[in-house]
């Protein structure tokens, strides 16, 4: 007899696909090749559905916390070991572009309603613990009740997608009057340190608008990696250009930069480049479709993944560009993804107590957001 493992599903508001079921099959049997291909698809282990039906737009892990920003401006922060939410709360009146945890007790909402705002997470009674907070569903102390304290909120343009980029106390943002050039503020009171980067001397004629910037990411107080509309990826130092690449014949959709000295770019055509941040060579990977919206490296280098408009989650190879696999759930556009590292309990494991977490080791974990609402949880090898 040959063992395989395969995965059921559970219907909640943060669905699992938990505890294994262990299938024995003759291995002369006709269905074991179904059998295998079962067993050998990779599943999401968790699936988080408090948002409903709004697209997911941003997700950020940090402090043990995942945060979530939908298409409606709502806002949550999930506890990956409990995987139930700590705070849910309408953050904005339009779509969230990005949610940024800052730290322990801060956050950073940016939405389409032209506003950034800095929130201040409130603390659980010594006597609950934030375990109660979640677990209780009296409306004193249910998570969408118990909002963070808004601390400020500044203005910002946010008419072309792009998200914000959050580097120690200073953001980058587009710049106030024209999305083609950045701004980079102060978190702590608002001020704009840059103005217009990227912004040259003479202003070209009116009639020959400058492509926008789609994705940004502040490598250092003075430094950036933006995309824009019109396929470019460019490093600014300050005011001056380092490099610029054409990495894409249609606008730049997402940026992930690596610690190794590398990024990643998708954009809306068939092709992902990885890009020095150094020099700004490019090698170029020609894929099956078009239609990329999202990509994360993983953090030691060795792989990235790309999401795109048909729901599909790429794995590749950052050394050769090279396809390794897929994971496969969602059925409309992958809309962001990032990283995180969880403690979760060995599958036998019935209760979520703190011991159980402290004996459990650390696993690398992928979080996917959807169009479809939903937020999937992987564990990455």
């Amino acid at each position: 007899m040959t063992e395989f493992c395969l995965f059921s599903a559970k219907k909640c508001i943060s669905d699992p696909m938990p505890k294994k079921k262990k299938v024995f099959v003759c291995a002369q049997g006709p269905f074991l090749l179904s059998y295998i291909h079962d067993a050998m698809t990779p599943k999401p282990y968790w699936i988080l559905r408090h948002h409903g039906s709004s697209s997911i737009r941003s997700l950020h892990h940090a402090h043990g916390l995942l945060a979530i920003g939908d298409e409606s401006g709502k806002a949550s922060l999930v506890d990956l070991n409990t995987l139930r939410p700590r705070f849910f709360w309408t953050a904005h009146t339009d779509s969230i572009l990005t949610v940024v945890i800052v730290n322990s007790d801060q956050v950073i909402t940016h939405a389409r309603d032209n506003s950034l705002k800095l929130w201040k997470l409130p603390s659980a009674p010594a006597s609950l613990g934030m375990s109660a907070l979640i677990g209780s569903t009296s409306n004193d102390k249910d998570p969408s009740t118990v909002s963070p304290e808004l601390v400020r909120t500044i203005g910002v343009n946010a008419l072309n997608f792009a998200k914000c980029s959050h580097l120690s106390s200073l953001l980058a943002v587009p710049n106030a009057l024209d999305a083609a050039y950045i701004d980079i503020l102060d978190l702590t009171n608002g001020h704009r340190t840059s103005e217009a980067v990227g912004r040259p001397d003479i202003k070209p004629p009116s009639r020959n608008r400058l492509p926008i910037v789609m994705s940004l990411h502040l490598l250092s107080p003075d430094e950036l990696i933006v995309g824009y509309e019109d396929g470019y990826v460019k490093r600014w130092n300050a005011r001056e250009l380092v490099w610029a690449s054409r990495c894409h014949s249609e606008s730049v959709m997402s940026v992930s930069i690596s610690d190794r000295g590398f990024g990643v770019s998708v954009g809306a055509d068939d092709r992902v480049a990885r890009f020095d941040l150094i020099t700004g060579e490019v090698r170029l990977s020609q894929t099956r479709t078009a239609g990329k919206s999202s990509v994360e490296i993983a953090p030691d280098g060795e792989t990235f993944l790309v999401g795109a408009w048909d729901g599909s989650i790429t794995v590749y190879s950052a050394s050769n560009m090279t396809r390794l696999g897929s994971l496969d759930y969602h059925r409309n556009t992958v809309e962001c993804l990032t990283f995180a590292t969880v403690a979760i309990p060995a599958e036998d494991e019935e209760e979520e107590d703190d011991d159980a977490l402290q004996d459990s080791a650390q696993q690398l974990v992928l979080a996917a957001g959807g169009r479809d609402g939903k937020v999937s949880l992987w564990k990455y090898h």
